[in-house]
């Protein structure tokens, strides 16, 4: 190859691997998406591979939430969850990788975000 090329060609491998190591990087805190329909989904200090919603018998309320974990283990650290920027509700950690988040009133057609907090220390 000509030195233009190989140029070229280095430029765009670097560019890819730019790329990957963004797609990686911001994928650690990325809930999946959700019947919800959150338009927006914030997750500090852990990395949430699941949230499944629990509904009232009318299908208009979301009155709990289970969250599953990849890391850390979070068997002693702290979970809370907000609405919409509201205040945040205590959750329940069940295991090293689930915490449940109970007695909720949250309006399903008005949540547009979920926000979801792990602190302490593992």
């Amino acid at each position: 190859m000509k030195g233009k090329t190989k140029k070229i060609v280095l430029a765009v491998a670097v560019i890819g691997a730019i790329a990957a190591g963004g797609v990686a990087f911001t994928a650690a805190n990325t809930v999946p998406d959700s019947v919800a329909g959150y338009k927006t989904t914030t997750v500090s200090g852990a990395t949430v591979t699941d949230v499944q919603y629990g509904l009232n018998n009318v299908g208009d309320t979301i009155n709990s939430v289970v969250l599953t974990f990849s890391s850390p283990d979070i068997t002693n650290l702290h979970v809370k969850i907000g609405f919409n920027g509201n205040a945040t509700t205590d959750c329940t950690v069940d295991s090293a990788t689930q915490a449940t988040c109970g007695s909720l009133t949250e309006d399903l057609a008005g949540a547009t975000a979920l926000a979801v907090a792990v602190t302490g220390t593992p």
